[in-house]
Formats: C-alpha cells, structure tokens, sequence
C-alpha cells in the first residue's frame, strides 16, 4: 500500500471542520433518507427521489472534507487507505443485501425473466456497476421493468462508488498543480462540475432516438451515469475547498439561509414528478437547498441546523446507508406477495429498518472499523466479503436460466416484456408448432412446445422470415407485427392459424407500435426504421394477412408515463386527446396502406391494462399457490375506450379490415382478470401469458376466417 503522495501547499481546513462528526448532516442524511423511502412508498411525495441527489453533494462535501483534514494533518493523501476504508464503509453492508436478496429472489421471483434481472443487477451491484446493468437493461428508472428489481436503488451506490474512484485522484492533481502553477483543485473541480451539468442538460432533454442507445437513450444516460451527476458531487466537493476562506455569517443571515435550503429541498419533493425532465435543471432545486444546508451547519449554531441535529434524525441519519439499502427490496417483495395494497408498502417500508439497523449494529458498524495488519488478511477481507454475493448470485442466474425444471418448454434466450427492454431472461411464451396447436395444455406457466417466439430471434431484430415463421414450410402466411404484445400473443394466433392450415411470421419490436408513426416517450427507441422495414416486406410479400397487435391504451393515455405516437418533433403528446389524435392519425396510415393493396388487416384491440399485478411464477407460488387477481371491467373498459373508438372507426371505414376484442376471452361480466382458478392469463401487468394468448385462439381463428378463408389453401405466400 502506497504510503501517500505529498501535497503541501492545499487549502487549510475551516474552523469547525477539524471533526468528522457534524450532527446536522446526519440529519440531512436522514431528510434525504426518508423522502427516497416515502417517495417508494407510495406516499404523495413525487419527487422524493431527489433525496438522491441530496446523498451525491453531501457525500461530495465530506469525502473532500475528509482528505482535506489529512493533507492538513499528514501533508499527503493515502488514496490505498482511503479506498480501503470506503470498501469497509459501503461493501460489506451491500453484500449482504444483495445475498439475502438473491435467497429471496429464488424464492418469490418469477424465473423467467424477474430472476435475471435480480442476479445481474446483484453483480453488477457488488461490482461497481449496478448503474451501467440497469440503464443497459431497463432504461428509465420509472418503467414497470425497473420498478419490480429489487436491487434498483443499488444504482446510485454505483454512481458514489464510481465518483469515489476518480475525485480523490483529480483532488491530489490539483493540490500537486498548485505547487507548481496558478491552478487550483478549485478551478479544477469547477471545470468538472461546469462540463457535468452541461452533459447533464444536454442528454436530459435530447430528442435523439438513436444516440447513446446501448444506456437506453439519452436520458436514461443522464440518469444513471456518474458523466452527468458528478456536478452534483462537485458542488458538494466546492463548498469544503471554499469554506476555508468564507468569512462567518450572521445569525440572521445563517438562519434566512438555512430556511431558504430547507424550502428550495421540500419545493423539489413537491413539484418534481416522474415526467419531469431529470436531472436536468430541475435537480438544481434539491442540489442548491443541500448546499445551503451545509453551508449552514459550517456556521455558528442555527435554527435550522439544530433542527437538524436533533436526536431522532440523527439516529436515523446513523443508518440511513442501510435503510436505503434495504427498503427497496422489503418493498419490492411485499408488493410481490400483497401486490396492489398500498398500505403494505407503507408498513414495508417502516418495517425494513429492523432489517436496516441490525445490519447496521452487526455488520456497518464493525467492519467499517477493520484494519487489517497482515497481508493474507488485506487479500482475504475482500475476497470474504465479495465472494458470497457473487456466488449467491451466480447460482440464481444459473437456475434461472434452466428455469429451476419449473417448466418442460426449452427456454429462450430473449425476452422483452417492457417499455424498450431487452432482457437475456427464459420467457414463458412459446410458439406451439402446428401439429401440436390446440392440444397442449399449460405446465407451470409454459408449454410442452418446441419453438420459442423470441429465442428465435422475432424480438428487437430485424425481421427475418427463415426463422420467425412457425408452420409447415410453403403454407400461406399470416404476418404478425407490433409491440411487445405481439410477441404475447403469438401463441393464440399460431394456434388459430394452423387451424386454418396457415404459418405464422412473428415480428415484435418492444415499446415500438406497428404504425405508421413511431412512439417517444422517457425510453429512447429506435421505431421509425423497423415499422417502414414491416410496411415494405409486407407490401412486397403479400402476407394472407397482417395481424396488428399494440398496446394502444398506453399511446393515448400520457398521464400513464409509458408511451405516446411521436409529435412530429418527435415529443410526446401532452393530453388524451391530442395523443388519440396521433394515434388515429398513425394507424389509418398503415391500415390503410395495406387495404389499398389488397392485404387484410386484423387489429386486436388492447388487453386489459392489469396494473399492480405481479406473476406468481415462483417456487413459492408452486409450492403454496397464488391467488386470483382481478380488476374492474367497466374502469379498464373506460381507459382503453378512446383507442377502441379509434379502431371501431377505421374498421368500419376501411375494406378488408377485422378486429379481434380480447376483453370477452379475459373478462366476466364485472371483472378482468390476470390470473383465475390457479392458471395465470397474465405474464405481467400489461402482457398475456401462453394461458391468456391461447384463449384469444377462437376469436383470432374467426377473423382470419372471415377475411382468408378458403383462399388461404389456394396459394402459396411469397417469402422474402
């Protein structure tokens, strides 16, 4: 271990700041705390995951305080000790969440696909990268596949981590600059800030589709990626450089300040939602109250800063780190077993500080106070505290992909259940081959079948007739084109199909509708490319007919965060009736389009928008069972209405144009249901399951029927 590097000439520390302990940070820390957990929770506090951002400046103020105070005792800085205590501060307490996550994981997660997600998100975790796997896989930090990962909240502990390895480094650069020349750490940790915050701004409000596209897009580039937080770090890291030469303010001034961060924080929690454009400007809110807050407790004793050190926060703030830890997951499963009662997650939340302060109590605290002697044991601290999670969650990626034997389907080795997702996750919706269509009968949430929609490649790719099409070779094709419900519903319309004596061509392109305009939304996707790619390939192979099958109820309803049909700027349509608009406008281009050329066209109406339900696809749930789920009819029959409408129109409008309606094969008379009498009808929240696409067989062998017919047996399809 290096024995430091001389810097003798750095700032000296301002007065109050000699001790590591202030009371009114931990207090801090306990405000930013609690508006991350309510915000989890629940609570009416939409924009209580600024507390994030609260958590980067104080951490940047006192990792910066803290070489501060050793370059001033020392005249050197240890970057090896400072490393190894920030491994013994942050480390041991992850990786003992991401262990007992990964245990629960196995027990209460889905394997097809929710496991996955856990397992990779948990190395990357304990690896330092937890950001980078998330924006890759999930995109906006909002969005149904993000928000049921348990180990979600582990991104921001990757941007600190990352932002740890770097600062100290760029902090002795410019204590050895100054020696030598005119620059400061000052003016080096400005420029930092400056070239973050413009990154920041800049990626937050992109329109590109395109760019930055392996973190999901731009703006999940600025979400999760420390090139666009490290401003905030740096306004923190400022604040200790400069409080050497600030003079003391007056009590007045101290306390006016101290209730203007205080507001600046709070106004933040109150206005910033999860549509708002993030962190761009609006971060400047919570990341200028901390400051303020800070500057404050560096002063002399003040209304505000007493508040802060109060007992009960700072008690809280003590364990803040491991609360955070914690809550998500507690949350995250309990909404898995109880999914839909809010007040669950209200008590989840409370309940996870036992959780949180005894890892705290056993595992935080005396860790963090290790000093190994020996060599071996330098080498064995980390290699003990890592190799468990990592293990645990090597196993849990294993089995899932094998599917724990919970099924006899082959699994897949694509699926994207979501908004612009891509996951390397088993699905259970698999392609029956045509001999077997009709005949096989649900296992544990899969298909005795040999062919698998997306491990054939039919989702996010281009498409490809060689091997997305399913049913004896030369037979007349159906085509099947959309978001990721079609990928859903592939097995009910393969089934109807080989009925008929018909193959099925597949092609699904997550988040992106088949229409003639592409979708916008928090989640860059490149549609417009693919959507003209179907058009032309159908327009030149002449396809029986082309099945349509979109989530229209999310493009016209914007209040649902998910997506909307592209303004022509490529924004997102702010009302329902200007999105509805959009979405008239974009299905009759390519309705019509085909009608023009003489192909049916069979739309299937939206599924039902089962919001809050979770797929009980688990050890557990087949060991104990899981209940039935269900939401009102005639309130899901309301928020699909204005896309029905629009598709009722068309219909009637336009020649050679059927619609399938799923609502009478998922829906009784009062209720639409996700999962009933054991057998789940529903993957997720949005999207069917081989049960649920099975029953749309009868209606999607009608309207094939009805349009194709016997013409289906008298020629062959082209194939491109």
């Amino acid at each position: 271990m290096t024995h430091g590097i001389d810097t003798r000439t750095s700032p000296k520390i301002a007065p109050g700041e000699t001790s590591s302990r202030r009371p009114d940070i931990q207090g801090l820390r306990a405000i930013a705390v609690g508006l991350v957990v309510a915000f989890h929770a629940g609570l009416p506090v939409p924009g209580g995951f600024v507390g994030v951002d609260v958590f980067f400046v104080i951490s940047g103020f006192v990792i910066t305080a803290m070489l501060m105070r050793e370059q001033s005792a020392r005249h050197r800085i240890r970057l090896g000790r400072f490393y190894a205590r920030r491994f013994l501060r942050l480390l041991p307490a992850l990786a003992l969440l991401v262990t007992v996550v990964a245990a629960a994981s196995f027990l209460l997660q889905n394997p097809f696909g929710a496991q996955q997600t856990t397992a990779s998100t948990g190395l990357g975790a304990v690896l330092l990268s937890a950001n980078l796997v998330i924006s890759h896989a999930s995109g906006d930090y909002f969005a149904d596949i993000a928000t049921t990962n348990p180990l979600l909240n582990t991104w921001s502990l990757s941007v600190e981590e990352q932002f740890y390895l770097i600062f100290p480094a760029l902090l002795v650069v410019g204590w050895l600059l100054a020696r030598r020349s005119r620059i400061r750490p000052v003016m080096l940790v400005s420029a930092l800030a400056l070239a973050s915050f413009v990154v920041a701004v800049i990626t937050t409000f992109s329109s590109s589709t395109d760019s930055l596209s392996w973190f999901g897009g731009p703006q999940s580039f600025a979400y999760y990626t420390p090139a666009t937080r490290a401003w905030e770090f740096a306004v923190g890291a400022l604040l200790a450089l400069c409080l050497p030469r600030l003079t003391r303010m007056p009590a007045w001034a101290t306390t006016v300040t101290g209730i203007v961060g205080v507001v600046l924080i709070a106004v933040a929690a109150v206005i910033i939602n999860e549509g708002t454009p993030f962190p761009g400007v609006a971060a400047l809110l919570p990341v200028a109250g901390t400051l303020l807050l800070l500057l404050v407790g560096s002063q002399s004793a003040s209304l505000i800063s007493r508040g802060l050190a109060t007992r009960p926060l700072v008690v809280v703030g003590d364990v803040s780190y491991s609360w955070y830890l914690w809550h998500w997951p507690v949350i995250v499963f309990v909404a898995l077993l109880w999914p839909d009662r809010p007040l669950a997650l209200v008590l989840a939340a409370l309940g996870s500080l036992l959780p949180a302060t005894l890892s705290y109590r056993y595992v935080e605290q005396p860790l963090r106070h290790l000093r190994p002697a020996r060599n071996w044991q330098r080498i064995l601290v980390p290699i003990g505290t890592l190799l468990p999670p990592v293990a645990a969650c090597l196993v849990l990626l294993t089995g899932a992909n094998s599917g724990w034997g919970l099924t006899d389907a082959a699994p897949a080795v694509a699926s994207a259940p979501s908004d612009g997702v891509t996951s390397n996750a088993p699905t259970e919706h698999l392609a029956v081959t045509p001999d077997a269509a009709g005949d096989d009968e649900p296992v544990g949430g899969g298909l005795r079948s040999q062919h698998a929609v997306v491990q054939a490649g039919c989702v996010n790719a281009p498409l490809t007739a060689a091997t997305c099409t399913f049913g004896p070779s030369g037979a007349p094709r159906v085509l099947l084109a959309g978001d990721s419900q079609a990928y859903a519903v592939a097995d009910g319309l393969i089934a109807a199909d080989a009925a008929l004596g018909l193959s099925t061509q597949v092609t699904s392109h997550t988040g992106c509708p088949f229409l003639g305009l592409p979708s916008s939304g928090s989640h860059d996707i490149p549609c417009a490319s693919w959507q003209k790619e179907v058009l032309q390939y159908a327009l030149k192979t002449r396809p029986e007919a082309v099945v349509i099958a979109n989530r229209s109820t999310g493009y016209v309803h914007p209040e649902l965060r998910w997506r909307t049909v592209a303004r022509t700027d490529g924004s997102r349509a702010g009302t329902v009736a200007e999105a509805t608009d959009l979405y008239a406008k974009a299905l009759t281009s390519v309705v019509s389009t085909l009608s023009s050329a003489g192909i049916p066209v069979v739309v299937i109406n939206a599924v039902p928008d089962m919001a809050g339900y979770v797929d009980r696809t688990s050890l557990a749930a087949q060991a104990f069972g899981a209940g039935d789920y269900r939401k009102d009819r005639t309130v899901l029959a309301r928020q699909r209405g204005p896309a029905l409408t629009v598709e009722q129109t068309i219909s009637s409008r336009t020649t050679g144009v059927a619609l399938v309606d799923p609502f009478p094969e998922l829906c009784d008379d009062t209720s639409c249901w996700a999962r009933k009498d054991g057998q789940p009808w529903y993957q997720d929240a949005t999207h069917v399951s081989v049960s649920g696409s099975l029953r749309l067989k009868d209606p999607l062998l009608a309207a094939l029927n009805s349009l194709v017919g016997d013409q289906a047996h008298a020629q062959p399809s082209t194939s491109g």
